[in-house]
């Protein structure tokens, strides 16, 4: 039996001379452990190879945009992922990855970035002045030239939550802004007098009995309330600028261009020092509410020090 020190070791030299040759072996013409004609028939197979995928995911791209519109989404309706049923943004949600709003009433520093959030969303309906853009309290909106209603900010959302009420924050009811999310060809409906008539609607019975004087026809109510009884009687009042809600008017929304969702300012007089969970619902009689996926609604929480 050979011992280890039967066993010659190679010198540095022969291992630098070995990984050379396999990198070019002189004598076979070998670069890598292949010769040239391996080297360019293994190169025309996969140059031909990657250019017959690329040319048919080109053509399945191209199959594939030739569906589409550039305005209406292909699912509409029920066969949509949210069916129909619109939900809701808030701000101020300076931070995506929170919905908690808090902050000192006597500190400015504290509510800073919720002021600034605000006022970065307003800002984008100030001015605008475009020919399609209309005052649908004057005149209809004409779909084919792709008019859209106009939403002056300083009329609808009224003169309590503004920027020199520093939106509430300053005295400890915070004013939130709401949104409805963008549903295409999605148009509310008002619930009828036989619907809220009828004690067994209780979609109906609940609007009404939420909504009361707020209850209108031609608007999607809004209410916000604790989502949790105890969140409930920390909530001692919300204000809604305008009362109402959201107007039919603005919808049905098409993708036209200019177009201005309206928006609902809600003030809240909450406790200070709790923390509360904030269910905020929009009320018409084809929206349906789910808590967990928020359907018809939004969520957020309030903590005031």
């Amino acid at each position: 039996m050979a011992h280890d020190d039967d066993v010659q070791k190679k010198s540095c030299g022969q291992k630098c001379s070995d990984f050379s040759k396999s990198i070019w072996n002189s004598e076979k013409k070998e670069f890598i452990g292949r010769t040239g004609g391996s080297w360019a028939k293994i190169g025309a197979f996969y140059l031909v190879y990657y250019s017959c995928l690329a040319g048919f995911f080109a053509i399945m791209m191209v199959g594939f945009f030739t569906t589409l519109d550039s305005e209406a989404p292909t699912q509409q309706g029920m066969y949509s992922l949210i069916k129909g049923n619109p939900g809701m943004g808030f701000r101020p949600m300076p931070n995506i990855e929170s919905t908690l709003i808090k902050f000192k009433a006597d500190d400015a520093k504290s509510y800073a970035e919720h002021i600034k959030n605000i006022e970065e969303l307003l800002e984008t309906y100030q001015d605008k002045e475009e020919s399609n853009i209309v005052d649908c309290d004057t005149e209809t909106p004409n779909e084919k030239r792709k008019q859209v209603c106009s939403f002056n900010v300083a009329k609808s959302l009224g003169n309590v939550c503004t920027r020199e009420n520093d939106y509430g924050y300053k005295n400890g009811t915070p004013c939130v802004l709401l949104k409805v999310n963008k549903v295409y060809g999605w148009t509310p409906e008002a619930f009828d007098n036989e619907t809220l008539a009828d004690p067994e609607e209780h979609h109906a019975v609940e609007a009404k009995a939420k909504l009361g004087a707020r209850l209108k026809s031609d608007y999607i109510g809004i209410t916000c309330e604790g989502e949790n009884e105890g969140d409930a009687d920390n909530i001692y009042n919300a204000d809604y600028y305008p009362e109402f809600g959201f107007s039919f008017k603005y919808y049905p929304y098409l993708n036209f261009p200019n177009y201005m969702p309206p928006l609902v300012f809600v003030q809240l007089d909450v406790r200070k020092g709790a923390l509360i969970q904030v269910w905020c619902k929009l009320w018409a009689k084809n929206i349906k509410h789910h808590k967990n996926d928020k359907a018809g609604s939004t969520h957020f929480e309030v903590l005031v020090d």
